[in-house]
Parts: C-alpha cells; sequence; structure tokens
C-alpha cells in the first residue's frame, strides 16, 4: 500500500525515474527548492511498500491533490493553482473531476518542437465561499514573460 510523508530535499534526486513519462512536467530546481524552502509541510512524498518513491505533489494524483489541497484549506489558502499540457486530456479532466476550472490558456507555455500551450488552472478552497478567486478567469489566451514559470506571487 502507498504511503504519503513530507518530502525531503533529497527525494529531488529521486524523481528521475518518474519523468520519462511525455505528460508529466519538472521545473527547474529553484521551484522545487523554492517551495520546499516556503512550505516543507505542503510537498508530500508517495512510497511505495519497500519505500520506492512513486510519485509527489507536482504529479497527477488525486490523492495527492486531494491531500495537497485538504493541507492548504487548514493554512486557509484560497486557492490552488496548476498549469497542464492542453494535449493531456486525461489529466484535463482529471483536475476538472476534483474541481478545478479554467482560468486562461498560456501560449507555448512548454518549450519544445513544436512548442505547446497550457491550461492554467484553478481551484477555489473552502474558504472561497463566494469563489472570488475565479472572478477574473477569461479563459483568454496569454503569453507570459520568458523565464517565469507563472506570473502569480507566491508570496
Amino acid at each position: 500500500m502507498t504511503c504519503l510523508r513530507e518530502m525531503h530535499l533529497d527525494d529531488l534526486f529521486k524523481f528521475n525515474t518518474l519523468v520519462f513519462d511525455p505528460f508529466t512536467e519538472v521545473y527547474r530546481l529553484s521551484f522545487f527548492l523554492r517551495h520546499l524552502a516556503q512550505w516543507p509541510d505542503l510537498a508530500v512524498a508517495a512510497l511505495s511498500p519497500d519505500g520506492q518513491l512513486e510519485g509527489f505533489i507536482f504529479g497527477v494524483a488525486s490523492l495527492l491533490m486531494n491531500h495537497f489541497g485538504h493541507m492548504l484549506d487548514l493554512r486557509s489558502a484560497w486557492y490552488v493553482d496548476l498549469y497542464c499540457r492542453c494535449s493531456n486530456q486525461a489529466a484535463y479532466k482529471l483536475y476538472c473531476a476534483l474541481g478545478y476550472c479554467l482560468r486562461r490558456v498560456l501560449l507555448e507555455y512548454y518549450p519544445g518542437d513544436p512548442e505547446e500551450d497550457a491550461y492554467d488552472m484553478r481551484k477555489p478552497l473552502s474558504i472561497d465561499v463566494e469563489r472570488l478567486t475565479l472572478a477574473l478567469a477569461s479563459r483568454q489566451s496569454v503569453r507570459l514573460p520568458p523565464d517565469e514559470d507563472s506570473d502569480d506571487d507566491y508570496y
């Protein structure tokens, strides 16, 4: 049976085998380090019975996503954001089923040949009863400035 635990810094060197799936995105090391430094208890790893890393909070899994949302609810967060390749319809449908809403399309967000667009999705949490965090959702296509993972502040 899979168990969940807080992600450790050395887990960053163990998930290479998990990211060979073309639908799994791994951001720059600075992205992971920033999240681990700011919210160490919100970075979750999934381990197999023999202790092997099976997944982490940045992957596609309803168990991890629901756990993460619950942890953010406990911190009175207003929402959870995520990005998903437009071609990854299985992930898009999963996120919709988990309560995420499409905010906008980010043009050429994923590098490659050809570059691919991303869905910018958001899930309001329990504190956002009136779903105000979705008020600016335009479903419009936008282009982020180069070398930025997001235009949202993490502070």
